[in-house]
């Protein structure tokens, strides 16, 4: 008998005001697949280990400047023992990027196997400066599975599908230029697809004009401007041409969560006090 599968949208983790939108809060939009008793998160937000000691590992400049709000509530770890699930429970990752406020949850779920892109581990373990990789939140210990290019295409766009359970039929779908190995998660739920977005944009109804202007955090935090905009090209595209067979969302659009979470009847009442 095939386990049932059960999908819940979540926020783990919560900054402060995105520049010249209407956003006044960013949310952290994570995904939680239960098949059983297993369970699966697409991106992990923000650790236990940031909101214990902030100063130390996010920085006052951080801090400040991204507006990030200091609650342990808001992780993985609490929401989902909130839950009545355990860490152990989780068995697998998968990461749209390597960004401190996507992957400081890792440490939370040690036995989990933490699936990526290969360019985005190359570009994380590289000398290259990043300010959001922060390599305390990787260790020797950690389980990844890296999945480099294929000749699998998702709706004309390059794919690399992901070893989980068929019931999801999860792909890696490239999305470079935030980070030089950024992908978008594409996944089946009720018959349609949806695509975890990333980092790719961070405002719709900005990103996705005909002359979209840049976002100060979006340049402040891109890895390459040509991959970005041509990205945000290659979404903007998908939207107009596949928006019966797909649903998106990003990461950091907290009207989008919103609206995802209420839309399904899983209003989220602890982001409320931050509106």
């Amino acid at each position: 008998m095939t386990p049932k599968l059960e999908i819940e949208h979540t926020t783990f983790g919560l900054m402060g005001p995105l520049a010249h939108t209407s956003t006044t809060s960013m949310s952290i939009h994570c995904v939680i697949f239960h098949i059983g008793d297993r369970v699966i998160l697409l991106d992990a937000g923000f650790g236990t280990q940031e909101m214990d000691d902030p100063q130390k590992l996010l920085g006052a400049d951080a801090l400040f400047k991204l507006g990030i709000l200091i609650d342990p509530r808001l992780t993985a770890l609490h929401r989902l023992q909130a839950r009545g699930i355990e860490p152990a429970q989780v068995t697998d990752i998968v990461v749209t990027h390597l960004d401190n406020d996507h992957v400081g949850g890792l440490h939370d779920f040690p036995n989990a196997v933490v699936h990526v892109a290969a360019e985005e581990l190359a570009a994380y373990d590289s000398t290259q400066q990043r300010g959001p990789y922060m390599p305390y939140q990787v260790s020797h210990q950690t389980k990844f599975k890296t999945y480099g290019p294929t000749d699998e295409r998702w709706f004309g766009l390059p794919a690399r599908s992901v070893d989980l359970p068929d019931i999801l039929d999860v792909k890696l779908v490239p999305l470079h230029g935030h980070t030089a190995g950024h992908c978008g998660v594409a996944y089946r739920e009720n018959g349609k697809w949806s695509l975890h977005a990333g980092d790719s944009y961070f405002d719709h109804k900005m990103n996705f004009l005909a002359h979209a202007p840049g976002l100060p955090l979006e340049i402040a935090f891109q890895t390459d401007y040509t991959n970005r905009v041509a990205t945000l090209a290659k979404l903007r595209e998908l939207r107009l041409a596949h928006s019966d067979e797909i649903q998106m969302f990003c990461t950091h659009d907290q009207n989008e969560y919103i609206s995802w979470t209420e839309d399904r009847g899983q209003p989220d009442l602890l982001i409320r006090y931050a509106e």
